[in-house]
């Protein structure tokens, strides 16, 4: 269940008001796999009780910690231990895919490492060899190995805990949970984050998280994709495909409250910004109705000043207005869109 639209003001006030949560803003990766570096040098008796259950008994080399080693986040190492590969996806959805080409990077290393994936989630499809921990699981566990004490470094570190299991309780507004919930984080709740980044990066992660959920639970033939474009979140599905010759990519995007049928014409004869071509696409896609037809579940008026919209150089779209659309219905969009670019194949 995510949380309310009160509790994600207590959440983003207390991110705010933590000086570590103002400096995540910039570099969020980074900040994170930095700060545990220096944990793991600052507070060494702590940092054990926080990292070594997560490793195993093996030949190992000098207390280290590493950062961007061969790209990996962040690597400890122990006398007694296999090394311990952190990859660290804040807002990002975790990629199985990568998580397998970092395990290939490692594969060579004298002693097998342990596979820590930090993340809010785990990937849809599988952790493999990696073990997962959360924002919050990490929080709980540098908590309890602090100690009591007021020092500087204890003190940074139990702020830091603080931050991450509010930052997990505030990521978990991306992740879809229920075929009912709106495709969007509800505005009233966003209108509660102050901070113009953090609203950014959690409808982009919305947007990540969206393209995942349709990739998992519908059967498409086109690539599913996701992004964050002119401040708003956007998701879409494109096909590659041929009609009277021309080469083409078709499919649907959303943005915001708009659910567009696009077309994207390939090939140097239909791209161009000049009237003509713009036309000619036009012409083209009035041709080709089927294209452009709209889910029968959702708004069948279409908005927009022009019969066809455009983005230049080759991108020609109509559109619905869909405010309040629901994962459910645009699952059900994407399937139904599916089938009828198949058919016409």
């Amino acid at each position: 269940m995510h949380p309310t639209t009160e509790e994600v003001k207590g959440l983003v006030e207390r991110i705010e008001s933590n000086p570590l949560g103002r400096i995540m803003h910039g570099s969020r990766e980074l900040f994170h796999s930095n700060l545990l570096s220096w944990y793991f040098d600052a507070l060494p008796d702590a940092a054990d009780a926080t990292f070594r259950p997560l490793s195993i008994p093996a030949e190992g080399t000098e207390r280290l910690a590493e950062r961007e080693h061969t790209n990996l986040d962040l690597v400890l190492r122990w006398p007694d231990l296999a090394p311990l590969v952190i990859e660290n996806k804040v807002f990002a959805v975790p990629d199985r895919t990568q998580l397998d080409r970092y395990e290939d990077k490692v594969s060579g290393w004298p002693v097998r490492p342990s596979l820590v994936l930090l993340s809010p989630t785990t990937p849809v499809d599988g952790l493999g060899n990696w073990t997962h921990v959360s924002y919050r699981a990490l929080g709980q566990r540098i908590r309890d190995a602090l100690t009591t004490d007021g020092a500087y470094e204890v003190e940074t570190m139990r702020r830091y805990a603080d931050l991450a299991i509010d930052l997990q309780s505030l990521l978990e507004l991306a992740v879809v949970t229920s075929d009912d919930e709106t495709v969007w984080i509800e505005p009233s709740v966003l209108e509660a984050i102050s901070s113009k980044h953090l609203r950014a990066a959690l409808g982009k992660a919305r947007a990540q998280y969206v393209a995942a959920a349709i990739s998992e639970r519908v059967q498409l033939h086109g690539h599913v994709s996701a992004a964050f474009t002119r401040g708003q979140p956007l998701v879409q599905v494109f096909d590659v495909m041929k009609t009277d010759g021309l080469k083409i990519r078709a499919g649907w995007q959303l943005q915001g409250s708009q659910f567009r049928r696009a077309v994207v014409y390939l090939g140097s004869r239909m791209s161009g910004g000049s009237n003509r071509r713009r036309q000619l696409r036009e012409d083209t896609s009035r041709e080709h109705p089927d294209l452009f037809v709209i889910p029968s579940a959702l708004p069948q008026v279409r908005a927009g000043r022009r019969e066809f919209q455009h983005y230049a150089p080759d991108f020609v779209y109509q559109y619905v207005s869909v405010p309040n659309l629901t994962f459910g219905q645009l699952k059900h969009a994407a399937a139904e869109i599916d089938q009828t670019l198949q058919a016409m194949r």
